[in-house]
């Protein structure tokens, strides 16, 4: 064994979307990081759509931008296809989604990894998490290589006991021609963490060379379009060439061949056992699920710049090659299209989240912090959100610091997590603006109002921002109190006058939503600053249902708040913890004073 002579405050497991920003995070706010990662060449890889953003998931990338992560500005670095969705719908929906290069996308993050102070990055794999009487102290290697860390962040994505299924077959994998963390898997089962077994799955990709374009809809990028990033500068973007995507759809002939064909597919010939994702299933199981439903929408969406693969969303499977042959070939325009890699599926391991405090931090194991995939979720955006908070919780942790939460009603991102910690999953978990009852206040345009002054406070967003920003802040409130205010654009780049019209443009549309919005967040606000204070056991108290103390000995809340967002506590049991608690809080203070 080799015993690295560099102690670090963090080490962060995994080079995917949780992983990069988890990493960037943590190096930001001054803690000794390390990512470590299987293949430094597959670091933020998009191992699925060539995409950021859509339905709240663009929300959620806003949010991350605002906070001083680097998702917003890689995705633009990386743009070829802008889109907004849901623009029949109000404002409060409306969500950026945004093609990428897959390669520049990945290389721009690599390299902004490799310029962070701070971090350093290693090409090895994790397997096996050390501990003493004070949690997490150290992490082994494949090489037999030996860490010092006051922290661990786990971002594995699909890569814990990874097995990926083609028709009949199945192999190790976390990802096509990557072998998967089996060692690390065992680790965690050792360390007590509850393991579970979910699935995921990609569609085919093909070479544009044989296809008939004719035969498709054109969806050029949006003309206007809005970065995805507050901090790109729009003038400089779109100077850049642009790609278009293609809508079709499957016939009765796809239908046909996968009806016949349904005891091939991995999934419903036994070899898979694992829960996939409800919203983003594949082209089988919506066969299966919907047999009155003859046809279903495809997506052809560009890999690149600089390469002729596109990406059919929509036609995820894991059936065998000859049948996804037969498959494309039953689309119209896409019957001389050749297939340059087969869509699979893939089954892997991830940790209960419900064995997370708030912080993502575990609740088994002291500095082990988990993120994205390894918590049940779906989605690269998902990965990042929690990545960023993981990130910044391990190294605040370390610095002797509370833990940084964000509230229901501040983020998309604390729904997500909330309900993580809280509910639980039975099914990959994916972010819907439906999820959110706060989503008036969440929108898409107001997440760098709503969040920039976290990020500045965290040391996570640059300081050449903040004055631009307070600038920004004052025309805002300047403009909805007297609507014929001359904006200042003095120091207010890069945000611009229209930015601050637009944005008062839609608050005065739901100024009575918003209004109404805002008191109820109030009151959310009022029981989640309820601490449950440190040795109270709610799950003691008399009189209350059985359930509910199951409950709140599962999940262990950290606020009065989320206790009452507990399936199965009811009112009458939070009312009756606000009592116990505060009469806790007096004893004790009865007893520092006597």
């Amino acid at each position: 064994m080799f015993e690295y002579k560099e102690k670090y405050d963090v080490i962060v497991v995994g080079g995917g979307h949780a992983g990069c920003e988890a990493a960037l995070a943590a190096a930001k706010i001054g803690a000794k990081t390390l990512l470590m990662t299987q293949n430094l060449d597959t670091i933020a890889q998009m191992s699925c759509n060539p995409s950021i953003g859509g339905i709240a998931k663009g929300q959620i990338v806003r949010e991350i931008d605002a906070l001083g992560g680097a998702m917003g500005l890689i995705t633009d670095s990386a743009a070829v296809h802008y889109h907004l969705l849901n623009t029949g719908k109000g404002p409060a929906v409306h969500s950026p989604r945004v093609q990428c290069d897959k390669k520049d996308y990945q290389f721009n993050f690599k390299h902004t990894l490799e310029l962070q102070p701070n971090l350093d990055i290693i090409q090895d794999e994790a397997t096996q998490i050390a501990t003493d009487d004070k949690g997490v102290c150290g992490l082994m290697t494949l090489r037999k290589t030996f860490y010092h860390t006051r922290t661990i962040v786990l971002t594995t994505g699909t890569f814990l006991g990874g097995t990926i299924h083609i028709g009949e077959e199945m192999f190790p994998g976390g990802r096509y021609n990557d072998m998967p963390s089996n060692e690390l898997s065992k680790s965690l089962k050792q360390l007590g963490l509850s393991i579970i077994r979910f699935k995921t799955g990609t569609p085919m990709r093909i070479n544009a060379r044989g296809v008939d374009f004719s035969k498709f809809r054109l969806q050029p990028s949006d003309d206007p379009f809005q970065p995805i990033s507050y901090f790109t500068d729009y003038q400089s973007q779109a100077k850049r060439k642009f790609l278009s995507c293609y809508i079709t759809r499957t016939t009765d002939a796809t239908d046909k061949i996968l009806r016949e064909n349904f005891q091939r597919s991995a999934m419903y010939s036994g070899n898979i056992s694992a829960l996939g994702p409800r919203y983003c299933p594949s082209v089988e199981d919506k066969t299966k699920k919907f047999p009155e439903v003859k046809s279903h929408p495809l997506f052809l969406e560009p890999e690149g710049n600089n390469t002729q693969e596109y990406y059919i969303q929509g036609f995820s499977t894991s059936m065998p090659e000859d049948v996804q042959r037969a498959l494309l070939a039953s689309v119209p325009g896409l019957e001389n299209a050749t297939i340059t890699r087969a869509g699979y599926a893939v089954e892997y391991d991830f940790s209960d989240p419900m064995e997370l405090f708030a912080s993502l931090e575990s609740k088994k194991v002291p500095g082990l912090y988990c993120a994205g995939q390894m918590n049940g979720t779906t989605g690269y955006e998902e990965a990042g959100g929690q990545g960023f908070i993981a990130g910044v919780n391990a190294a605040r942790k370390t610095q002797g610091l509370e833990p940084f939460i964000l509230r229901r009603d501040e983020a998309y991102i604390g729904v997500l997590i909330d309900d993580l910690v809280t509910k639980g999953v039975n099914e990959p978990y994916r972010m819907f603006t439906s999820r959110a009852e706060y989503r008036i206040l969440l929108r898409n345009d107001n997440a760098d109002l709503r969040l920039c002054p976290h990020g500045f406070a965290l040391g996570t967003l640059s300081s050449k921002y903040k004055k631009a920003f307070e600038n920004y802040q004052k025309q805002v409130e300047l403009l909805k109190a007297n609507p014929k205010h001359e904006i200042d654009e003095t120091d207010l780049y890069p945000w611009t006058a229209e930015k601050v019209r637009f944005h008062v443009d839609v608050h005065q549309k739901y100024a009575g939503y918003y209004e109404r919005s805002k008191k109820d967040a109030e009151k959310l606000a009022q029981v989640d600053n309820i601490i449950i204070p440190e040795g109270f056991d709610p799950s003691g108290v008399k009189g209350l249902l059985i359930e509910s103390r199951q409950k709140l000995k599962e999940v262990q809340p950290r606020t009065l708040g989320q206790a009452s967002r507990i399936p199965g506590v009811t009112p009458a049991d939070i009312q009756l913890l606000a009592i116990h608690i505060e009469r806790y809080r007096r004893l004790k203070n009865a007893t520092k004073t006597a």
